[in-house]
Parts: C-alpha cells; sequence; structure tokens
C-alpha cells in the first residue's frame, strides 16, 4: 500500500468515526436519561428512532473511497437504519397499546443493536491499522 493510500485510508477512517461518534453520544445521552435505561414509552422510542436515522443519513452522506471501509460503513448503515425502524415499530405498537407486538419489536430491536458491536469492532481494527 502507498503512502497515498494510507493517508486516504486515514482520512476516511476519521471521517467515519468523528461522524459516528457525534450522534452516538447523542444516543447514548438520551438512552442514560430515560430511568434504568429502558426505553418503554412512545416519545423515548420516537426520539431513539430519530437518532438513528439521523446517523444513518450521515453514514449514508459521507464521501469515503476506502473499499473496505465503504464495505463496513454500509454493514453499519443497515444495522443503524433497522434499528431505527424497529424503534419506530415498538412506538407504534406502543401507540396502538399491544404490548405484544411492543414486546416482540423490542426484541427484535435489542437484536440489531447487539451486532453493532461486531461491526464496530470490525471498523476500529481497519481503522487502528492505518
Amino acid at each position: 500500500m502507498g503512502l497515498g493510500c494510507r493517508g486516504q485510508r486515514s482520512r476516511d477512517c476519521e471521517t467515519f468515526v468523528t461522524s459516528v461518534n457525534g450522534v452516538l453520544s447523542a444516543i447514548d445521552r438520551h438512552i442514560s436519561q430515560v430511568d434504568g435505561g429502558e426505553m418503554t414509552n412512545l416519545s423515548d422510542m420516537r426520539e431513539l428512532a430519530r437518532l438513528y436515522l439521523s446517523l444513518a443519513e450521515k453514514i449514508d452522506h459521507m464521501s469515503l473511497s476506502t473499499p473496505e471501509l465503504i464495505r463496513e460503513s454500509q454493514a453499519y448503515l443497515t444495522m443503524v437504519r433497522t434499528a431505527a425502524h424497529a424503534a419506530n415499530q415498538v412506538a407504534d405498537a406502543l401507540a396502538a397499546e399491544d404490548l405484544e407486538k411492543a414486546l416482540a419489536a423490542q426484541n427484535q430491536f435489542t437484536t440489531v443493536v447487539a451486532q453493532e458491536d461486531k461491526v464496530v469492532q470490525r471498523i476500529n481494527g481497519f481503522c487502528a491499522a492505518r
């Protein structure tokens, strides 16, 4: 790998990490403000969905050129969009007072967000090698 490639990889990583971490901090702040971190009401879940959609928009509008980071950012983008959709499904079920659907959607949300660590580890590993 030439110096130009290494420099671009470093810039791409910096762009991705800086953009994502800003929104993730907002998501963490929102979750920590809720008693026990449990998102169990309509407005909390709508806000969480909005934050995840904001994160998806940031990722979607990044101009990355490193193929490996593009691939991993797309995997992360898919996870983030699925999390936003699941959060909205929880909110919709809560609005309809359908606790069974709300629980199923909450389980989907939890499962999707649990995948985040694996994707983040791959991205961090890639960027650490820069």
